[in-house]
């Protein structure tokens, strides 16, 4: 029997998604543009106050900018907030905090299932508050799904162990709906164990506590489990009772999930009743809900219960499309699953399993014997897979399968060994209408081989356990082989008997006008679904137009920021001009002014070697005529004359010069502290003539100056230009400038 999921979805409000979207990229854009406004501005204000310009009118762009953001703001209606960091909004914790009512108890659920593997204790914790929440605020279905969420991915065994423990903490609390949930959802667990006493047992505890405060939405959530307990049991007709008691709760109290789900497990007995018409009818009235809201589990399984009645109709052709679109969806889901980045995908390939076990089924009835065995065998692999999760009904499902197919290709020893795994394992967990089946086809086997006893004691036996649980579909295929057996053995009265119980259950249940309205029913499902279809896309459609006219102003607004912004940018650009304009004029007026004043200096310090080339001069003549007349002074005053000219000399070297480099430093500050740290191998000499050059004064000059020879001063400004590292095409000169 395909499984529901009975968690619920809950779709997000997206009414005003595109208008949030708008209104965050024109709000960051408007805030970008501030931003650049905000420099420009304070970009012009440097200016101007560099040129100490007063009365300069700039446009004041924040207040055009307050007012289209106040438009923009009336326009949308909304503000977004933004600036939260991404990596702490992203979290379920901090999403939490801000939650309220129903958001709140979803995001509780979320985090319950988050840590139900790694932190059982901050499991609970959560699940104590989203359980106390949903009572408070009235969301019985939201408490529900906390109550799946805090076992979801355990093995059974531990869940069952979680639930007595929550049921001892709500019997701490006296908190009767909080019991009843527990006790409803331990019988479930018990269920999946096949433990059907203990099942039965909390299951009717769950309807007892519910009953007592009237409780309806666990009221009917007892009956639906009880429901599906007796389906187990091959009950159908009991559990039908169940069924339709929480069916007209969930409709009365307009719990549309749930009645879907209801709607399924109708169809679903009425399917092994052998009542089609009623199974399609409750089987697509819960399709159309699924594929209303989009719910992919729930959807591939009313498609596969759809295919399989088709498969008793014998219109295999539309089983085959039901069941294909089944496997599609499961097939997408895994994909989707895997590409998400889901590392285990049990639960898929366990869908995918049955898909394939049913399409075996098909092409069997079809005689297409190859592809039988080449989903039924992969089917089988799948479920054998202790990761898949499959229960050991679902194993011998697809060994009954294996079976049958092995009987059609000759291999009896296979079919034997499979059918029996089956008969067995149905006989174990009192699947009684599989049980019969597998019965069925262990007969077949002996009528094979001409064992009409063995072939009539199987038969036999799978009709009486039809009879037993109501299965007009297995009582129908009994009366049909029994038939055939005795036809087979020329026991005609015997052959006619059954044949004529065989055609009169058919006709009873394949009649013209019950076949009528299972069309009529597909038909009504198919017109209703392309309407549904029709107002969906009428929807996508006005959902598009209204994004090209928010695309249409958005596109509109930014134009009016750019162009605003180009005009921001061309006056600013033309402002800064003028001001570069003035700038350079002034820069010329200054530069002028130093060059005159740098000239003025340069021929102070021209006229102050001049000087001293006089001073040296009349020195050195002073001396020259002391020295010539040596002979007329006194022997006592010699040695006196002799110190005056050598203290005269002293003077001529180092007090002139000390004198010229103080005043040449002052003119051209950094000229000996460069030629230092550049050329450090200058000497005193050297350096004085390159002082001397950068004045612009010629070898001669300088070697009078220098009381040297003009030769001299060319030798050693070849000397300095090797230490200067200059080309031969290089001027000396020009160069020294430079520095």
């Amino acid at each position: 029997m395909p499984r529901l999921l009975i968690n619920l979805r809950h779709g997000e409000n997206k009414g005003i998604k595109g208008i949030l979207i708008l209104s965050r990229i024109i709000y960051r854009l408007v805030l970008v543009f501030h931003l650049l406004v905000s420099t420009f501005e304070v970009d012009n204000q440097k200016y101007l106050k560099i040129m100490n310009i007063k009365n300069v009118t700039l446009c004041s762009f924040r207040k055009i900018l307050l007012s289209l953001l106040l438009i923009f703001t009336l326009f949308v209606f909304i503000r977004p907030t933004f600036g939260q960091g991404k990596n702490t909004s992203d979290t379920l914790e901090y999403k939490l905090k801000k939650a309220r009512g129903a958001e709140r108890i979803k995001i509780l659920n979320l985090l319950i299932q988050k840590y139900v593997l790694e932190d059982s204790i901050k499991s609970f914790i959560y699940f104590k508050e989203a359980s106390s929440l949903a009572g408070e605020l009235n969301l019985p279905a939201l408490e529900s799904n906390a109550f799946e969420c805090l076992v979801n991915g355990l093995k059974h065994e531990r869940a069952v162990g979680r639930f007595k423990r929550v049921l001892s903490f709500f019997q701490e609390k006296n908190y009767k709906a909080g019991i009843g949930f527990t006790l409803s959802y331990l019988g479930r667990e018990y269920l999946l164990q096949n433990n059907f006493n203990k099942s039965e047992k909390y299951q009717k505890m769950a309807l007892v506590t519910f009953t007592g405060i009237n409780f309806q939405y666990g009221i009917a959530l007892a009956n639906e489990r009880l429901g599906v307990y007796f389906i187990s049991k091959d009950e159908y007709i009991k559990a039908l009772e169940y069924f339709y008691m929480s069916l007209q709760i969930n409709k009365n109290e307009g719990y549309k999930f749930e009645h879907a789900v209801s709607l399924y497990h109708i169809g679903l007995t009425e399917f092994y009743l052998g009542n089609y018409h009623l199974a399609v009818e409750n089987m697509l009235q819960s399709l159309a809900y699924w594929e209303q809201v989009k719910n992919l589990p729930n959807t591939w399984n009313c498609n596969e219960i759809l295919g399989n009645i088709y498969i008793k109709f014998e219109l295999f052709d539309t089983a085959l499309n039901y069941h294909r679109i089944a496997l599609g969806i499961r097939e997408k889901a895994k994909s989707a699953y895997v590409l998400k980045g889901g590392a285990e995908i049990s639960g898929y390939d366990l869908g995918i399993a049955y898909s394939y076990n049913n399409l075996a089924e098909i092409y069997l009835n079809l005689h297409q014997y190859d592809s039988a065995y080449y989903y039924a065998l992969r089917s089988l692999k799948l479920k054998e897979d202790e990761n898949t999760g499959a229960s050991q009904r679902d194993i011998a499902n697809s060994q009954l399968n294996m079976g049958n197919i092995y009987a059609k290709i000759g291999k009896q020893d296979f079919a034997f060994l499979m059918l029996n795994k089956a008969a067995n394992t149905y006989k174990t967990i009192q699947n009684i209408s599989s049980y019969a089946e597998a019965l069925y086809g262990i007969g077949n086997l002996y009528l094979d081989l001409w064992n009409y006893e063995k072939a009539k004691e199987n038969y036999e036996e799978g009709l009486q356990k039809s009879i037993d649980v109501a299965d007009k579909n297995n009582i129908k295929t009994g009366y049909k082989l029994l038939s055939d057996m005795y036809d087979a053995g020329q026991d005609h009265k015997k052959t006619l008997d059954y044949f004529r119980l065989f055609t009169n259950l058919k006709d009873s249940i394949f009649n013209k006008e019950r076949t009528n309205i299972i069309e009529e029913l597909q038909i009504k499902f198919e017109v209703d679904r392309k309407q549904h279809t029709i107002e969906n896309q009428e929807l996508v459609i006005a959902q598009k137009k209204r994004q090209f006219a928010y695309s249409l102003i958005s596109g509109a607004l930014t134009l009016l920021v750019a162009i605003a912004f180009i005009i921001l940018i061309l006056r600013n650009k033309r402002q800064k001009e003028i001001l570069l304009q003035k700038e350079a004029e002034n820069l010329r007026k200054d530069l002028a002014l130093k060059e005159k004043d740098l000239e003025l200096k340069n021929r102070e310090l021209v006229c102050n070697v001049s000087n001293i080339y006089t001073k040296n001069m009349v020195i050195s003549k002073v001396a020259k005529t002391l020295s010539s007349s040596m002979s007329n002074f006194k022997q006592a005053n010699s040695e006196l004359i002799n110190d005056i000219i050598s203290e005269l000399k002293q003077n001529m070297d180092n007090t002139s010069w000390k004198e010229f480099e103080y005043r040449f430093s002052k003119v051209h500050q950094s000229f000996y502290d460069i030629l230092d740290e550049k050329f450090p191998d200058l000497t005193p000499s050297e350096r004085k003539i390159c002082a001397m050059l950068k004045l612009n004064m010629s070898s001669k000059e300088i070697a009078s100056i220098t009381m040297t020879h003009p030769e001299s001063v060319d030798t050693a400004r070849s000397r300095i230009r090797k230490k200067l590292g200059l080309e031969k095409d290089e001027n000396l000169t020009e160069f020294l400038n430079r520095l």
